[in-house]
């Protein structure tokens, strides 16, 4: 969620909890594909091809967070 006070108070707390599970969802996908792949420890290596593709793929004005911060493409 790049700017919590752009949701509503009433709501915010259920946003970031659907955030929180979309990211563990991501994450148990990454070591199952690593785990699928007979490679455990490309968890991490995993996760940035797929963070690279998205960005790339995405339309221009879309937002994203690297390590840095956020970033408008």
């Amino acid at each position: 969620m790049r700017d919590p006070n752009a949701v509503p108070l009433p709501q915010r707390n259920a946003v970031k909890s659907l955030v929180s599970e979309e990211n563990a969802d991501r994450k148990a996908m990454y070591k199952e594909i690593a785990v699928a792949n007979g490679q455990p420890k490309w968890e991490g290596q995993i996760q940035s091809v797929f963070a690279q593709r998205w960005v790339a793929k995405a339309p221009a004005g879309w937002w994203y967070e690297d390590s840095s911060g956020w970033k408008k493409k």
